[in-house]
């Protein structure tokens, strides 16, 4: 018996003709303890000081702000409209002091912050445009602290709660419907004011970009259904990096102008495309939206999967959408959102079960590892288990050469955790795997360039006909001391811990 069992209320079976008038009566005492139950807890704790939460909002829009921009930084002013938001900004800054009281510090924020917004959002939503607008935007902060954070308690709340932040954002932008960039927002004579129009609309889609992040993160972290459309022709219409951080209006005007000229010239060439779901027809230089469409890809993977409609259509159909996205959206330029880690990250999930390979390595106890070994086994021998081995290879190599003033973005650590599986299984259920030169082969490698698939997975010998016996387990190591050095996040701490007590206690410790 579980301690929670102790202090459940006996249920005897009662005779059928008993009375039921008695049994469901309750006295004084018990409707004083629902009194209590529904009474709301103090909160006397202060906050921290006014400089602190200065400084935790000055690391958040330095250090976190480019990894999800769905906040506009030029015009944001703490407000008494804006609280809620100013709050949410401080907790996740908190984690970039360096401090273990600071993080402490954050943690409680949260923790207060999120019994606020659960207990308000009623009134946030039936006031003003801007305060229903905050909220969610403090709601969709919180959920990122509590997927980031790596504490269970979090990651569930972050996971249950996720349907009704997008409920709150639809609610929202019905009361403050989105506007398109038209040459008439130019035309009023009042630039300030479309400005801050234009501010508020866009916010408004970069809202809906930041909940298909987070929708497809959830999914692939619990292997369940996304619960949001993924439909690329849905996909809001985001402004370039450049025109979103114009500290001005008049800034805003010529950049703007520039965009509109710039849409108005590709639009010819955009109708061409004949496909029934095209990419969103956008400015490339924005990043934002490359990253949402390419989560939109991960999680219509992820959906064909849990509806168990995956096959070998839906498996070529995605790989040639995952190709589509990296000749359309691939760049050179310095990448804030890591995407060539998360692009190698979907074709791991593409050609591997993650559901299973977890099972098989301890996730849900002993008795699993029992099911799961034989298709374990006979994955890792497999063609697909060396195309994941060279995919997990390079997003080892990708953020090797990180910067290491860099913030990893959101699916970072993930990722990682799927390529370090990938290796640990074949490892554990076929040791004398040799990769098999044929998934050097694939397409998407194909478009990497010659040889570079072949360096990242085995730079000591990719010159040698025969690639290396997938015994040396450096590789894994490599990639644990890469989560342990992840940055601030705590889900990254806690992967590279699971990983470790697997290596330590064998298979069947996972967890």
């Amino acid at each position: 018996m579980s301690p929670s069992d102790e202090n459940r209320p006996n249920r005897e079976i009662v005779p059928t003709g008993t009375n039921w008038s008695g049994q469901t009566n309750a006295n004084e005492s018990y409707r004083a303890g629902l009194s209590q139950k529904l009474r709301r807890p103090i909160e006397d704790e202060a906050l921290p000081s006014s400089e602190q939460l200065n400084l935790f909002a000055k690391l958040y829009f330095h250090r976190f702000h480019p990894l999800l921009p769905v906040i506009h930084a030029p015009s944001f002013r703490p407000t008494a409209g804006n609280s809620l938001l100013f709050l949410s900004i401080c907790s996740i800054g908190s984690l970039f002091v360096g401090s273990s009281r600071a993080v402490a510090q954050g943690s409680r924020i949260f923790e207060r912050l999120n019994k606020a917004i659960l207990a308000s959002w009623e009134s946030f939503l039936s006031e003003s445009r801007p305060d229903a607008l905050s909220m969610v935007q403090a709601a969709i902060l919180g959920q990122t602290y509590a997927i980031l954070a790596g504490k269970p308690k979090y990651l569930v709340l972050a996971d249950v709660l996720h349907g009704t932040v997008a409920s709150w954002a639809r609610e929202a932008n019905r009361l403050g419907a989105l506007c398109s960039q038209s040459q008439d927002m130019l035309n009023t004579g009042d630039i300030e004011r479309s400005w801050h129009r234009w501010i508020d609309s866009e916010q408004r889609a970069r809202v809906q970009a930041a909940l298909n992040i987070h929708d497809a993160e959830l999914a692939a972290l619990y292997h369940h259904e996304p619960i949001r459309s993924h439909r690329f022709h849905q996909f809001p219409r985001l402004a370039s990096d450049e025109l979103f951080s114009a500290a001005t209006s008049s800034q805003w005007a010529v950049l703007i102008r520039q965009s509109l000229q710039t849409q108005s010239e590709n639009r010819p060439q955009a109708q061409i495309s004949r496909s029934p779901d095209p990419f969103p027809v956008t400015d490339h230089d924005s990043r934002f939206t490359a990253y949402g469409v390419l989560e939109g890809i991960s999680a219509r993977l992820i959906d064909a999967k849990q509806s168990q409609e995956f096959n070998q259509l839906v498996c070529q159909n995605t790989s040639n959408l995952l190709i589509q996205w990296w000749q359309t959206y691939h760049t050179t330029d310095q990448d804030p959102f890591c995407l060539p880690v998360l692009w190698h990250s979907i074709f791991i999930s593409l050609y591997a079960d993650m559901d299973l390979l977890e099972q098989a390595v301890g996730r849900d106890g002993r008795a699993p590892v029992l099911e799961a070994s034989a298709p374990a086994r006979e994955w890792a021998s497999s063609l697909n288990a060396s195309r994941c081995l060279v995919h997990a290879s390079l997003i080892a190599r990708s953020l090797e050469r990180m910067s290491i003033s860099a913030e990893p973005a959101i699916h970072v650590p993930r990722a990682l955790f799927s390529a370090a599986l990938i290796y640990l299984c074949v490892a554990q259920y076929a040791p004398k795997h040799v990769v098999n030169t044929e998934a050097f082969a694939s397409p998407e490698l194909k478009l990497l360039g010659e040889g570079v698939a072949e360096v990242a997975c085995f730079p000591e010998n990719a010159q040698s006909s025969e690639l290396s016996v997938v015994t040396d387990l450096d590789q894994l190591y490599g990639m644990i001391d890469l989560l342990q050095r992840g940055g601030r996040w705590g889900i990254s701490q806690a992967f590279a811990n699971v990983l470790s007590t697997v290596l330590d206690e064998g298979k069947g410790a996972y967890g």
